[in-house]
């Protein structure tokens, strides 16, 4: 007859990798920040996918397959302003992109 072990307790972090101290200003102020470029990612992917369903089942009308191309295009755009502003701040200053006050 096999014993059963009694598992201790294991403790659970409730933070998110690479996520900021909840607790202070700068840490919320992050985590928006970072949940913004994600929600923006997002919403860029969905652009691009439904661009490309629009040029897609255009079934041959320039006018539909142009509006597809123009939501691709936008939707790059957007990518590239989100991605951009991280680099640019980034290369001024690495430290701003972390919010601590001084």
């Amino acid at each position: 007859m096999p014993i059963l072990a009694i598992a201790e307790a294991e403790t659970i972090n409730p933070n998110i990798p690479g996520s900021e101290n909840p607790e202070s200003v700068s840490g919320i102020v992050a985590n928006v920040y970072r949940f913004a470029l994600m929600i923006g990612g997002i919403l860029a992917f969905g652009a691009i996918v439904y661009g490309g369903i629009r040029y897609t089942a255009s079934g041959g009308n320039p006018s539909g397959q142009s509006e597809g191309k123009e939501w691709i295009k936008q939707a790059l755009w957007g990518l590239l302003l989100l991605v951009g502003a991280s680099i640019v701040l980034g290369t001024i200053n690495p430290d701003i992109l972390k919010l601590r006050l001084p």
